[in-house]
């Protein structure tokens, strides 16, 4: 073989090198497009799971509000509401992307903050009708903590599908 034989040899190889080279890469950058997504569908999953279990938290302690209210424990209640109303405020703000988009919380907190301001201005009602009050909003807080914490866990079994 003359040495122009040997060049044409070596370009054409050269030239199937670089096209490998190129379907190469092309193969490993959707290879990678496709772990990326995968990487943002498994931290999304685990966000989601992580605020279902935020929530059943606070569903127990919105328990533990209607508990002491309905024990008529003002001192354990106060501190039971002023923990809610920081802890579901705190989720709200971190976890909004996850939670519904309704009002639901929001009216909660609106509830919470009421409970809160009644119990540390006036202290615990001695009237038997301010009690039932009271007790209402703080089934109804519960109620919606429960509500979210439901959807919640019910979405997230969904995403683990």
């Amino acid at each position: 073989m003359t040495s122009s034989d040997w060049n044409w040899v070596l370009t054409i190889a050269g030239t199937v090198a670089s096209i490998a080279g190129v379907v190469f890469s092309w193969m490993a950058w959707v290879q990678a497009k496709g772990a990326k997504k995968a990487a943002k569908e498994a931290a999304h999953a685990v966000k989601s799971k992580d605020t279902a279990h935020e929530f059943a938290k606070l569903a127990a302690d919105a328990k533990d509000l209607l508990a002491a209210v309905q024990d008529q424990r003002a001192d354990r209640a106060i501190e039971a509401v002023n923990d809610l109303v920081h802890r579901l405020s705190v989720a709200l703000a971190r976890r909004e992307e996850f939670l519904p988009r309704d009002a639901e919380l929001k009216e909660a907190i609106k509830q919470l903050s009421a409970v809160s301001g009644y119990l540390s201005s006036r202290g615990f009602p001695s009237d038997s009708v301010e009690i039932l009050k009271l007790t209402r909003r703080c089934q109804q807080i519960h109620q919606i903590v429960c509500g979210v914490q439901g959807n919640l866990e019910k979405s997230v079994e969904g995403v683990g599908q």
